[in-house]
Parts: C-alpha cells; sequence; structure tokens
C-alpha cells in the first residue's frame, strides 16, 4: 500500500468523520437533530443519551468504511485508487444521511414527552444587527485575482518556451498520466479554475453576510454579538482558503515552466489537509450561530422556554422549505453552515450556478 493512498484517507476522512460524528454537539441548544427544543431540554439525561448514542453509532460505522478502504486499498493501482476512494466517499456520505434521518425521527418522538413551559410565543430581535460589519469585504479577493493575473501574464510570456506536448496531471509516484498539446487555452485553463474558485468563495462570502437573522426569545443584545463573530470567523476562513486553493493552482501552473514535482506533490497534499482541519478546528470550538461549546450553567438556569419554532419547514431537519420567507440563504439547522431556501426559484439558479461553476473547473482541471 502506498504511503500516499493513506494519508488522505487518514488526514481527510478521519477528521470529516469526526466532525460528522460531533455534529449533533456544534448545533445550538435549542436544537437537536433537527427537532426545537428548549436549551433546559437540550441538557436532559435522555437528550445527552441521545447525542453520545449517535456519536459512537456514527464513529463505529464511519471507522468501519476506513477501514475497508484502506484493506482495499492496500493492492489498488493509480485508476482502482480513485474508484475505491470515490465509492468510499458516497457510503460515507449515505452512511451519514440515513442515520442523521433515523435519529431526526427518534427526536421527534421524544420530544413530545419532554417538559414545556407553556406560555405565548415572543421573539426578540437586534434592529442593530444589519448594521455591524457582519463579513470582510470581497474587495480582500482582489489580492487572489492579483496573483491570478500575474501568473497568467507569466504563462504568456513564456509561452514559447513550453513543450509541444505538456503534462497535466500525474500519479502518485510522480508518474505522468494525462497531457495535452500546447494551446493557450490549455496553458491559461487553470486560470480560469481559479477564477471560478475565486466567485464560488465571493458567492459563499455573499451568502454569510446576507443569510437570515435568526430570531431569540432572549438577551437578542449577546445573541447577536455572537452571530457577528461567528460570521466574521468563517468569513476570514473562506478568505484565506481562496488564497490558499489560488496558490496551490499557481503551483500547478509554475510547474509547467520550473517542474518541481517534489515541491508540487506536498502542497498538493498539504493544502487540502490544512484545509479540512481548519473547517474542524472552527467547528469544534464553536457552535453553528456563535456561543461557545460547554455550557457551563447550573440547570436551574437553563432556559425552560420554546424556542422560535419552525419545525414545519425544515423536511428531514435539514432541508429548509419555506415559500413565505423570502430569504434566500440561512443559516444550517444541523451542523456548521450555511443553506438555501429550496422554496425560492432563485435559490435554484444560485444552486444551479454553484455547480456549474464546479462542473466546469473540473473539466477545466482534467
Amino acid at each position: 500500500m502506498q504511503l500516499f493512498s493513506i494519508l488522505p484517507i487518514i488526514l481527510i476522512f478521519a477528521p470529516l468523520a469526526l466532525l460528522l460524528s460531533f455534529a449533533p454537539y456544534l448545533t445550538r441548544e435549542t436544537i437537536s437533530f433537527g427537532v426545537t427544543v428548549s436549551q433546559y431540554n437540550y441538557y436532559t439525561p435522555i437528550l445527552r443519551k441521545l447525542r453520545s448514542t449517535f456519536a459512537t453509532v456514527s464513529l463505529i460505522g464511519n471507522g468501519m468504511i476506513m477501514l475497508v478502504c484502506l484493506y482495499f486499498l492496500r493492492s489498488a493501482n493509480e485508476d482502482s485508487t480513485a474508484m475505491i476512494t470515490g465509492v468510499s466517499t458516497m457510503i460515507f456520505i449515505v452512511y451519514w444521511a440515513a442515520l442523521h434521518i433515523l435519529f431526526h425521527f427518534k427526536m421527534k418522538k421524544i420530544k413530545g414527552t419532554l417538559t414545556t413551559v407553556e406560555a405565548p410565543q415572543r421573539v426578540k430581535i437586534d434592529t442593530t444587527f444589519r448594521q455591524n460589519k457582519l463579513t470582510y469585504s470581497n474587495y480582500w479577493f482582489l489580492i487572489h485575482m492579483a496573483i491570478i493575473a500575474a501568473i497568467a501574464i507569466i504563462s504568456i510570456l513564456n509561452y514559447k518556451s513550453l513543450p509541444n506536448v505538456i503534462p497535466i496531471k500525474y500519479d502518485l509516484q510522480g508518474h505522468v498520466t494525462s497531457s495535452v498539446p500546447k494551446t493557450y487555452f490549455s496553458v491559461l485553463a487553470i486560470n480560469f479554475v481559479q477564477l471560478g474558485i475565486i466567485a464560488l468563495m465571493m458567492l459563499v462570502n455573499w451568502s454569510i453576510k446576507s443569510s437570515k437573522q435568526q430570531l431569540t426569545t432572549s438577551n437578542p443584545g449577546q445573541f447577536a454579538a455572537e452571530n457577528i463573530q461567528f460570521r466574521r470567523k468563517w468569513s476570514l476562513f473562506t478568505l484565506v482558503t481562496g488564497l490558499l486553493l489560488t496558490i496551490l493552482f499557481a503551483f500547478i501552473q509554475i510547474n509547467m515552466f520550473v517542474p518541481n514535482l517534489v515541491l508540487l506533490t506536498a502542497i498538493s497534499f498539504i493544502t487540502p489537509v490544512v484545509i479540512v482541519l481548519g473547517v474542524v478546528w472552527l467547528s469544534l470550538t464553536g457552535r453553528q450561530g456563535g456561543g461557545k461549546i460547554r455550557n457551563q450553567q447550573e440547570d436551574h438556569e437553563r432556559s425552560k422556554e420554546q424556542p422560535v419554532n419552525d419545525d414545519d419547514y425544515w423536511k428531514l431537519g435539514f432541508i429548509y422549505f419555506n415559500a413565505n420567507d423570502p430569504s434566500l440563504t440561512i443559516e444550517k439547522r444541523y451542523g456548521i453552515g450555511w443553506t438555501i431556501n429550496f422554496a425560492r426559484p432563485v435559490s435554484w439558479v444560485l444552486l444551479l450556478f454553484i455547480i456549474a461553476i464546479v462542473v466546469i473547473s473540473i473539466v477545466l482541471s482534467q
């Protein structure tokens, strides 16, 4: 088994498995497996047990998927390695979705047995929320674009010095597995991929800024402050991720002129690992929407008041569908990040635009 076949499984799959397994601990304290509960009920023994059971089952299942994947990778060649990794990824996703749906319906049954405070629903909102700086400006992406422009100019100026056939893909041992005839389009294709990635990152940054403001039943000022910090933190991560990917593709393009396969392999391996570990670190140090993972309050200090309940608009606990809500993007109810309002046609256009960017980038990078 080749070392470079094992490391991505360990350094990328393992952190993701850890993140998905502990996702119920990362959502808001008023959400449990996509179902609204009071903060007090979130810490009741029955829900603590439900979360720990989910984490245990998820870790065992994902661990078995990874072990089977590593077993088949022992004697895999380059083609079968890609196939085994792809199939394992699909099983990984299907397993997580099935497990989440199962626990979502368990949670809905349990909710009927929990103690709730019968009181008129009230919500509070900080009306100054939108006046704050919620994210870093998209103008920061000008740095990324300057790097792309510089590499493109260098490529054009050195076009004649390139061989007539350009290697564009290597196997894990450094052998060329794919090459294309030299044309201006093939030489600059990586720059188009970079522009697609930057467009995607700018869209994500815009989504973080414009996503729907959440309502609360108490202390709207603190609630808003935590949410602002949460948005800024992930906005900065988006900027840094975009820069890392821009640099990665710049090295791939420079490798056409100044081959250094060792350096290129190292950067190609380290960059995605750093990004995945960054996601895990941010997720494990803060909750969805802001706030700390560890709640030091005593039970009697936790609110028994029913939070804002919009469960009817969340299908299976993670698909938001609300035709009466003009919002295009909204914070995820399960895990960390943002999703779209599937009841809005414009949201589908947005989703198709994102898919188109990803598909075009993959095609151009082949």
